[in-house]
């Protein structure tokens, strides 16, 4: 019988087994997910969606956050409200209130943790508050 591992284990980095890694290597294999928790590391508080949306599209378009157009930036809340968030919630990274529409980053277990700072350093952003 294969032994599973709870999201717990993944995070707190116990285990560094095959599906531990999977688990990881999906959420950071969407850009716009590796966006928001570059994002949200940074700024270290809680965070109202409408202001991820903005720097996530400004840094996905690489323009400044006052060029970004509005339909662009529905456009990104609609997919991180329904998708990303969701997900990144699920998979304990980050707490998301969507009746708030709040969402901060959670401290991730040590594995998780290396893997976000290497890729941040590979592909980082340019600075959360190029305007």
């Amino acid at each position: 019988m294969p032994v599973t591992y709870s999201r717990e284990a993944m995070l707190q980095g116990t285990v560094a087994d095959e599906r531990s890694l999977n688990r990881i290597f999906r959420l950071l294999a969407n850009e716009q997910r590796r966006y928001v928790l570059y994002y949200l590391h940074e700024a270290d508080t809680a965070t109202e969606l409408e202001d991820i949306a903005l720097q996530i599209t400004a840094w996905r378009g690489e323009k400044s956050t006052a060029d970004v157009t509005e339909t662009e930036l529905e456009q990104t809340m609609a997919r991180l409200r329904n998708v990303d968030l969701p997900k990144l919630a699920d998979s304990g990274v980050v707490e998301y209130d969507s009746r708030t529409e709040m969402a901060r980053f959670r401290e991730p277990g040590r594995l998780f943790g290396l893997f976000l700072l290497l890729a941040a350093r590979v592909e980082r952003p340019l600075s959360k508050n190029s305007n």
